[in-house]
């Protein structure tokens, strides 16, 4: 009996995944109102049929937990995806729809995988993403305030650069790089939040001025973010600075020779990176071949693609892999569990939702008047890209491991409270640039309506009157 329900539930994965990834796009194609509320309908009710039969699984199969408190965890986490996807639109009645299924999509996989791998480490999770989302309420608001946002342009700068100098100078090292503070028991990653400053420091000072003058001094700036971020061997979080400071200047500037330059300086930075620093060496030892030092440097991307050759195509169930076995599995390798036990087809089609969160974020960019906040979307979306592109990437050996968190999934409080601020900040734009387009439409069918008026106004003045037509 369990082996037919283990053989149903991952088909059942599998084709609620494919009908929702599918419905994304659909979405992102469609211009219709109605159509697109409907989308919006189903893939809320394919969330909950993809938690319920998770849960489910956990409930059966999760022999350290007594089954009462997997029935409270699943019943907090259901009340919280009911008001996430219910209330909120009420709230913000021109909230991105899109966006906000996906973030609870991407929620879930993590509530379920969490709860497989670390049911007590899927409890804490959950609590932080709980109390953030109700804090994160008030950030589309703020978004709203964009000339008070610009004012702030360079107490970003400051309190950025001075977060990462505490964590340079008292940072806890962790796998040979110095991530996180250790305050009263509670460890977090101010890299994580300095994202997020970086970005609307940016977006702020290239808004203000493109002039070549001006870019040499963003490009200073963004270098001192960077170099302290290597300074700390944070060489993960370094690259995701570059290429989100690269991208907006491109945005503002809409010159690709920048473009072009700073991924020739991403090049040489690379190869410097690997002679100064040990376990950068490493890690691309282990990613060049790593069946040779298999006892050894090479054991953590070998277990996470035996997982990966284990799971296949289709999986092989929750509860019937061994993602444990993998080092650090619920944080940087996540995706290899999840490719193990729901599939390959799954794990590709997780990654299609990605990307259109991706396009979701794009989209906003566009519809945005002021280039202040286009450059905040498109940095945050740039940042968003290249984090899941790295841990991906990492985990099915495409580059060396970087020890990034999975967006939303992996376990990590600094990593999905930023993570969610950061989709409530692409929401606020989002609800800026909705408001935006019904204003320019109801200016446009003002005006048509006043040049109907004065078109028949004219004709009659021409009835009662000889007067030349124009």
């Amino acid at each position: 009996m369990e082996t037919y329900l283990i053989t149903v539930s991952k088909y059942l994965f599998i084709a609620l995944m494919l009908f929702y990834t599918w419905e994304c796009f659909s979405a992102l194609r469609s211009k219709n109102p109605i159509k697109q509320a409907g989308i919006y309908q189903r893939q809320n009710g394919v969330i909950f049929l993809v938690y319920i039969i998770g849960m489910a699984m956990v409930f059966m199969f999760e022999k350290d937990v007594p089954q009462i408190n997997v029935i409270i965890l699943a019943g907090a986490q259901l009340c919280f995806l009911i008001i996430v996807l219910g209330v909120f639109p009420v709230i913000y009645t021109n909230i991105n729809k899109a966006i906000l299924s996906n973030m609870c999509m991407l929620l879930t996989i993590g509530f379920i995988i969490l709860a497989r791998l670390d049911y007590q480490g899927s409890i804490t999770q959950f609590i932080i993403v709980a109390v953030v989302s109700l804090l994160s309420l008030i950030v589309p608001y703020m978004m709203q305030k964009e000339d008070f946002l610009k004012k702030l342009t360079w107490v970003y700068c400051f309190v950025g650069a001075a977060l990462l100098l505490i964590v340079l100078a008292m940072g806890v090292i962790s796998r040979g790089a110095k991530l996180s503070m250790e305050i009263g028991g509670f460890t977090f990653q101010p890299s994580e939040f300095v994202k997020i400053l970086f970005v609307f420091f940016m977006a702020g000072f290239l808004a203000k001025s493109t002039e070549f003058k001006h870019v040499v001094i963003s490009a200073i700036l963004a270098a001192v973010f960077v170099g302290l971020l290597v300074l700390s061997t944070d060489l993960g979080s370094a690259l995701i600075f570059f290429m989100t400071y690269l991208f907006m200047l491109y945005v503002a500037t809409k010159r690709a020779g920048y473009l072009l330059l700073g991924f020739g300086g991403m090049s040489v930075a690379s190869v410097i990176a690997y002679f100064l620093f040990s376990h950068v060496q490493t890690r691309v030892e282990a990613w060049q071949d790593p069946w040779s030092i298999i006892d050894g440097k090479g054991y953590q991307i070998t277990q996470s693609l035996f997982a990966l050759a284990n799971g296949g195509f289709t999986g092989t169930g929750l509860y019937q892999g061994q993602p444990t076995d993998i080092p650090v599995v619920k944080k940087d390798f996540v995706f290899s569990a999840i490719g193990e036990e729901f599939g390959g087809i799954f794990a590709m089609l997780l990654i299609l939702v990605c990307l259109s969160c991706f396009i979701a974020f794009l989209i906003s960019a566009m519809k945005q008047l002021s280039l202040f906040n286009r450059l905040i979307c498109v940095g945050l979306g740039i940042q968003y890209a290249v984090q899941v592109i790295l841990t991906v990437g990492g985990a099915i050996k495409m580059i060396p491991s970087t020890g990034v968190t999975l967006p939303l999934i992996s376990y990590g409080g600094s990593s999905i409270l930023s993570t969610l601020f950061v989709f409530a900040i692409i929401q606020g734009l989002a609800i800026v640039g909705t408001n935006n387009e019904e204003l320019h439409m109801g200016k446009k069918y003002e005006d048509d309506s006043s040049t109907q008026k004065a078109k028949k106004r004219r004709k009659k003045i021409e009835q009662t009157q000889e007067l030349p037509k124009l």
